[in-house]
């Protein structure tokens, strides 16, 4: 199997039209899909975690991590507490079988 992480980022709007606003609501077994110049891909999503800005700097290698078994990465902001981004919403997950 091929190894790495492929990392997506996306915009949250806290009052709407961010294209990964609603990222935080995917549950595990959920299928996501990317659409690449090969065609569609599928993923299957293992975990979803909030994590703190301060979590996510120190969880940094293991989310970024390019020695694991070929999986994606989906990250966006979280926790708008008025003036800015509290936390980070991280989904990891595998190529669909």
């Amino acid at each position: 199997a091929e190894l790495g992480s492929a990392l997506v980022t996306g915009h949250t709007v806290h009052d709407g039209g961010g294209a990964m606003d609603d990222l935080e609501q995917l549950e595990i077994g959920d299928r996501v899909w990317m659409r690449t110049d090969r065609g569609r891909i599928g993923y299957d999503v293992r975990s979803v975690v909030v994590l703190g800005k301060g979590e996510l700097a120190e969880r940094a290698q293991q989310v970024f991590d390019q020695e694991v078994r070929g999986r994606l990465v989906l990250i966006t902001c979280e926790d708008w507490n008025g003036v800015e981004y509290l936390s980070n919403v991280v989904v990891t997950a595998t190529p669909a079988v």
